[in-house]
């Protein structure tokens, strides 16, 4: 039992951290990810989710490599990329205990790809859907506290999602305006 509440407990905190992640610029969101890597795979693990808790670990160096990159404006070399996909999938094979397991395997490969994106809204809508497919993960390994903070956290990355929207709409809209009253106003010239 006293497990199973430190799992709930490194999974709450790696949420918050994640969710406060969505709404920032991709050098921070990208920290943020290395932090909550290291408090979900501590959630993994101590609910016995071997593939996933691994996985979750091998991500932060990627996130760190990837931080680098971003950092140095210079683009993550192709032999990274596929050694990551390596380790997931030999890590997959090798700790496969049921089914859903496979999806644990490709789902820090999804994730990678969507952190390759150079625009943060696309990282975002590139993360949405690994993000659910956890929570399909962990419902079906009756981690059902796991499963309902994935599920928050797909709601609020899909919050932000819709947040950039607005604003992007907001800046139009104020760019319209100014224009308008450029090529309209009579005193302008």
């Amino acid at each position: 039992m006293l497990q199973f509440i430190i799992s709930q407990l490194f999974g709450a905190f790696a949420l918050i951290l994640v969710c406060i992640s969505y709404f920032l610029n991709k050098d921070k969101f990208l920290f943020i990810q290395i932090l909550s890597n290291v408090f979900y795979g501590a959630a993994f693990l101590a609910s016995s989710s071997l593939v996933a808790g691994i996985n979750t670990f091998i991500s932060i160096l990627r996130c760190a490599i990837i931080l680098y990159y971003e950092k140095k404006n210079k683009q993550f070399p192709a032999y990274y990329f596929f050694l990551f996909c390596l380790i997931y999938i030999c890590v997959g094979i090798l700790f496969y205990k049921k089914p859903w397991d496979i999806l644990t395997m490709f789902t820090p490969i999804f994730f990678m790809l969507a952190l390759l994106m150079k625009k943060m809204i696309t990282v975002k809508w590139a993360i949405f859907f690994p993000n659910v497919a956890l929570v399909v993960y962990c419902f079906f390994n009756r981690l059902y506290t796991s499963a309902i903070l994935d599920l928050i956290e797909s709601i609020v990355l899909f919050v932000s999602i819709m947040v950039y929207y607005i604003k992007e709409h907001k800046n139009q809209d104020k760019s319209y305006k100014i224009i308008k009253k450029i090529v309209y106003d009579e005193n302008c010239y």
